[in-house]
């Protein structure tokens, strides 16, 4: 049940909401009822509230000032405020709509007013909370089925070895051209190597192999491109070098457990 904070300096009206509501059917919980901004506020502040059905104009603290100090409190984030009012000034009601009021309900106040405004507020907090569950269900899901994607070496950290000058060379001319191939020959013929010479020196240096390198530095690639929307994902794969959508996609979901659409989503 979402939790309700009542404040109202007028003790007939606050009763009056206290009692008549059905706040039970509407699936709702009334955890306070007071009289003044100021024991309101200490209410909010644990942060246990959902929504606020404050009357605007309280003595000392009025119901704009405590919602206004609510807005500014991190843990009334996602407070919904509907404000009661016996006063229909343009001023009053404008000052609410800036503080993003869900309602403003007039009194002498007609209970289904108040229940359709509670109504509303209570669909729309239901359909945060589905959000919020469907997405920790997906994370969940794709923390289950993710392969454990380990990030390429840095090679500004690689230990020094006989070849580590060669194999920066060799990392750095990989990354000025994932647009295109990079076969292990087409790389050694670059550099004056025989495959299979080139293969175990990189394998010496970096710890991983050739193939697994290229693979990891494209879709490492692939994820910061993928961050700025206005970048189709086919061009994605072309920049990272796949000419084949399916494929990437596929390559794409092997190491980060997640289509690119999904990835790009999700970030």
């Amino acid at each position: 049940m979402y939790k309700v904070l009542i404040a109202d300096d007028e003790v007939l009206d606050l009763e009056g909401m206290r009692l008549f509501i059905p706040w039970t059917e509407l699936g709702l919980e009334v955890v306070a009822a007071v009289n003044n901004g100021f024991d309101a506020y200490e209410v909010l502040k644990d942060g246990e509230i959902d929504i606020l059905v404050t009357d605007v104009h309280m003595p000392s603290m009025s119901g704009l000032e405590l919602a206004r100090k609510a807005q500014e409190t991190e843990s009334c984030s996602g407070l919904r405020v509907i404000f009661v009012s016996g006063y229909q000034d343009f001023h009053y009601v404008k000052q609410a709509l800036s503080l993003r009021a869900y309602s403003y309900v007039l009194k002498p106040m007609d209970d289904s007013e108040l229940v359709d405004a509670l109504v509303h507020v209570t669909k729309e907090l239901d359909e945060v909370s589905r959000k919020q569950e469907e997405e920790r269900q997906w994370r969940e899901a794709a923390k289950r089925t993710a392969p454990r994607y380990q990030p390429l070496p840095q090679t500004d950290t690689v230990e020094p070895g006989k070849h580590t000058k060669l194999i920066l060379e060799v990392t750095a001319y990989m990354k000025e051209h994932l647009n295109r191939s990079l076969t292990l020959k087409e790389v050694a013929d670059r550099f004056a190597f025989s495959p299979n010479y080139l293969g175990l020196m990189f394998k010496e240096e970096m710890g991983v192999g050739f193939s697994e390198y290229v693979i990891t530095m494209r879709m490492e690639r692939a994820g910061e491109l993928l961050k700025d929307p206005k970048v189709k994902i086919y061009e994605v794969a072309d920049q990272v070098g796949y000419r084949y959508m399916p494929y990437f996609s596929r390559q794409f979901k092997e190491t980060f457990g997640m289509t690119p659409i999904e990835f790009r989503r999700h970030r």
